[in-house]
């Protein structure tokens, strides 16, 4: 839901899988797989992130709160995060992170642009790695909170299971505000209110599986891995497919 960054994680337990004491940190949020290989964008790939691509959405049912400009980020994000690399991949990041800002500024009491805004830092976070990601990594906090108190159940509860995989990825005190307790609390919560969430069930899924939990964790893996197709995120869904497939395969041979 994964990208490791070479300064990964610090483990909050040494029984945590992946993670090392001399690790500074890791986020891994919302990103597929260590594994999958990152390919260099190409030349119809930076004129769509760069360009006005409102129209494809005209062609789809967009999901309830989905604007047209929000699911041209969505897109946009998706092929930074999983087909751009190093600086390339960054700046992209960042120039996604004022148009989200944008989105915010324009529709301050949207609660998805809010989330999306949280996602575009946290990922940003991601690619920067070390200790220059923690200051996004709570702007990331911040904004999934203020989605959270305007609707906790915009975009399938898109907050709630970010903001817990944001806890459970962060380092906790001192460096920051990782905590395994309100991360399991809000994935159980996105669990709940959004039991066929293909993200809700790989977030707990891989959540799980990093506590040593294998045997709970492939169920809900299995559950997101049967979730409907989402033709509007292409990209994002394939990639999550791997991931989610990957993961199992780990499971399976551990």
């Amino acid at each position: 839901m994964v990208n490791t960054i070479n300064n990964s994680v610090i483990g909050n337990t040494s029984q945590k899988r992946g993670r090392t004491q001399a690790a500074l940190l890791g986020l891994s949020l919302l990103a597929a797989s260590s594994n999958f290989a990152h390919a260099e964008p190409k030349s119809e790939e930076v004129a769509s992130l760069r360009g006005d691509n409102e129209h494809q959405a005209a062609s789809l049912v967009l999901d309830a709160g989905v604007t047209p400009e929000l699911h041209a980020l969505q897109q946009r994000w998706a092929k930074v995060n999983y087909t751009f690399s190093g600086d390339e991949k960054i700046d992209a990041f960042k120039a996604l992170i004022t148009q989200a800002n944008e989105l915010v500024q324009d529709q301050p009491n949207n609660a998805g642009y809010w989330a999306w805004l949280g996602i575009c830092q946290s990922t940003a976070a991601a690619a920067i790695g070390g200790t220059d990601a923690l200051g996004l990594a709570k702007k990331a906090k911040v904004s999934f909170e203020k989605s959270l108190e305007l609707d906790n159940d915009a975009l399938d509860g898109v907050a709630t299971f970010s903001l817990g995989t944001l806890y459970h990825k962060v380092p906790g005190w001192p460096l920051s505000f990782g905590s395994d307790k309100q991360a399991k609390k809000l994935l159980i919560k996105a669990i709940e209110r959004h039991p066929a969430s293909i993200d809700s069930n790989f977030f707990y899924g891989e959540f799980l599986f990093n506590e040593g939990d294998s045997e709970d964790a492939k169920g809900y893996l299995l559950r997101a891995k049967q979730a409907p197709v989402r033709l509007d995120r292409p990209i994002a869904d394939k990639y999550r497919r791997m991931a989610i497939d990957e993961l199992l395969v780990k499971i399976e041979n551990d």
